[in-house]
């Protein structure tokens, strides 16, 4: 028997017969009906679960370290930064307020450079501090146990430069012979660029003195007479235009978009407070997703720990902060410090990364 049969047979004591047809046709009608809902609210159901999956498939928020549910161990800590546009990230996350949102307050200290910050970090009187990679292979190769926890820079054509005073005689860089170059540490990537442009132009490090002297200080030495020439960062090269002129880029054709920079720790630090670096990296990751999507912040905050005025940020040159730590770009480095001479043996790169 058909459905519709049934029907007719359950509702025929209850009618007349005349009405049995036309009961039956109308009970049939709403059932299909309903039956047509439930299936279009089905289709809605699994467009929106379609739409949601997509988008957080889009890209977004980089991914950081994921959030515990417990607080830092630490609630406060000191950050070793530098005066130049590689700590950019650092005061963008502090000026958002990202560091207070995972618990954390943190307190710059601004650095001459890596050499100065690593010994500071060794004794606790910094928990994280900048770190060009150069340095930091050194001093793991002489026995210290550095971790970098986060990368901060990658460069660009003429963010870093060998710089003479305007008034200089010097005219190329084989001109440099027996001269004084004022770079901001011995032993670092500054170092490591100016090697490779004396041996462009056919000269050798023992060919010049290189003396170390701050960022902020050099330009005063250079046109003072102290130095011949200087090697000098964003925002320094454009702060120093008028009294200065470039004598080479720094960053030539085999350091193009070189990794530069990063944040370290020791092992020790890292093994005992791994909530507060998490915490750090998760800000440290919304500044610079915060700068990819709008560069201006960096031109903005850069003059908050510089004295930089606003038209000269507005006209430097800088290049970009790198979401993630790249492994790849951090052993062309690592090549680099090893082929020019600056470690005896080959950078262990799985012992200088962590965290």
């Amino acid at each position: 028997m058909t459905w519709l049969g049934e029907q007719l047979g359950r509702i025929a004591d209850d009618m007349p017969e005349r009405d049995l047809a036309a009961r039956a046709i109308a009970v049939h009608q709403r059932r299909r009906r309903n039956v047509m809902a439930f299936a279009a609210a089905a289709v809605v159901v699994v467009t929106m679960i379609a739409v949601t999956v997509a988008v957080r498939a889009l890209p977004g928020e980089p991914r950081a370290a994921a959030r515990p549910s417990a607080p830092p161990e630490l609630p406060v800590i000191k950050v070793g930064t530098v005066p130049t546009v590689e700590s950019a990230p650092v005061f963008v996350a502090q000026s958002e307020g990202y560091f207070q949102e995972e618990g954390l307050t943190v307190q710059p200290v601004v650095v001459t450079g890596a050499g100065a910050a690593t010994p500071q970090v060794e004794v606790g009187a910094l928990d994280l501090a900048y770190t060009d990679y150069t340095t930091l292979f050194r001093a793991n190769e002489k026995g210290k146990d550095f971790r970098i926890v986060a990368g901060l820079y990658r460069s660009a054509p003429g963010d870093l430069a060998i710089v003479v005073s305007a008034k200089s005689r010097i005219r190329t860089v084989r001109d440099l012979k027996r001269k004084q170059i004022a770079i901001p540490n011995l032993g670092g990537l500054g170092q490591l660029t100016v090697t490779a442009a004396l041996k462009r132009a056919g000269l050798k490090p023992r060919d010049v003195v290189m003396v170390e002297k701050p960022y902020p200080e050099m330009l005063h030495a250079l046109n003072s007479g102290q130095f011949d020439a200087a090697l000098l960062a964003e925002p320094f090269v454009t702060v120093g235009r008028e009294r200065s002129r470039i004598l080479t880029d720094a960053i030539p054709r085999e350091f193009a978009d070189l990794h530069t920079a990063g944040l370290a720790a020791t092992a020790e630090w890292v093994r005992k407070h791994p909530r507060t670096l998490a915490a750090f990296q998760r800000a440290l990751a919304k500044a610079r997703h915060l700068i990819a999507s709008d560069p201006r912040q960096v031109r903005e905050v850069v003059p908050t720990y510089t004295k930089t005025s606003p038209e000269e940020a507005a006209a430097m040159t800088f290049g970009s902060y790198p979401a993630e730590l790249d492994m790849t770009e951090l052993k062309r480095v690592a090549d680099l410090t090893h082929a020019l001479g600056f470690t005896e043996r080959p950078v262990d790169l799985g012992g200088a990364v962590g965290g």
